[in-house]
């Protein structure tokens, strides 16, 4: 009963994307038919990413529900929970995901998604600025458009989208997270608060959607390309080891990114890799000993490419 509910979740959440907002994401080009020859199929691998990314979708849409209806200290944990667990599953997916924004020329689509560092005062009220933030301001009004409009508006860190101001909505940046009186009654912008959120894990899912609109074949230079992608993120975390008095990371994806960034290129599927192998030779092999060296034998593996 519990799966079955997940899934009619999954369905109407989709279904209320499609039907509304249409002009949410933008509709990636299609890349040029004649990679259909030579190219890397992806589908299967597509479908299934989507699925799980999907009803962890719908599983966050149902904690947020769930929290409106009976807003307890159990309800904004298990929300918050289902959010941690959404962002998992979206790491975990980054070599395809960055592949396809490759393809496609929308990186900006996907950084959309996961931007960070980040000012968590441009999003919410903090406890030195309380009332900062796109939420407190009561002339704003809270919709996706607005939220489109406003990310990114001035600096690349003013993130008003994205999971990580997500979870500096939902969580706060001080080692106690957020009490539950920041999402009940009507005090403390707690109204929009939730609006937010819903608004913004609407955002998420139809930027997702957008990006692997299409299911043509990826080529060697896609996946090359997601790699050096890869590997720029986890430079940038490694070089953002500590928050700064003003831009952050927030710690869910400081560890999430930590631990599934490389497991994204590890669990490769069997087919995927085999084509891969065949168009640039050695990087199975370079997969295989990241598990033990970390990033040294995929960056040894990219620089033999462009020799």
């Amino acid at each position: 009963m519990k799966a079955t509910l997940h899934t009619l979740v999954a369905a109407l959440l989709i279904l209320l994307l499609g039907a509304c907002d249409s002009t949410d994401a933008p509709v990636p080009d299609t890349a040029p038919e004649t990679l259909t020859q030579n190219g890397i199929a992806a589908a299967q691998w597509q479908q299934q990413s989507r699925q799980q990314f999907e009803q962890a979708a719908a599983n966050w849409q149902q904690a947020l529900v769930s929290l409106e209806q009976a807003p307890t200290d159990t309800s904004l944990a298990t929300l918050r929970d289902a959010l941690s667990s959404w962002y998992q599953t979206f790491t975990a997916q980054s070599l395809l995901l960055n592949a396809r924004a490759c393809q496609l020329d929308q990186q900006a689509l996907l950084s959309r998604i996961d931007t960070w560092p980040l000012y968590p005062g441009y999003i919410d009220a903090m406890p030195q600025w309380p009332e900062s933030g796109l939420i407190s301001d009561p002339y704003l009004e809270l919709n996706r458009k607005t939220l489109r409009i406003q990310h990114g508006a001035t600096d690349p860190a003013e993130a008003s989208l994205g999971f990580a101001a997500m979870f500096v909505v939902l969580n706060g940046t001080g080692d106690t997270p957020k009490a539950l009186d920041h999402f009940q009654g009507d005090e403390s912008n707690a109204p929009r608060r939730r609006s937010y959120l819903k608004l913004a894990g609407e955002q998420i899912l139809a930027d997702y959607q957008a990006l692997l609109s299409s299911d043509i074949p990826l080529t060697g230079n896609d996946l090359d390309c997601a790699v050096r992608q890869l590997q720029q993120r986890h430079q940038l975390l490694a070089d953002s080891a500590d928050n700064d008095d003003e831009l952050v990371i927030p710690p869910t994806v400081r560890n999430t990114v930590n631990d599934k960034l490389q497991t994204s290129l590890q669990g490769l599927p069997d087919d995927v890799a085999n084509h891969w192998e065949e168009l640039q030779p050695g990087i199975i092999d370079a997969i295989a000993a990241s598990t033990k060296e970390g990033w040294l034998p995929i960056t040894a593996w990219r620089e033999s490419q462009s020799e």
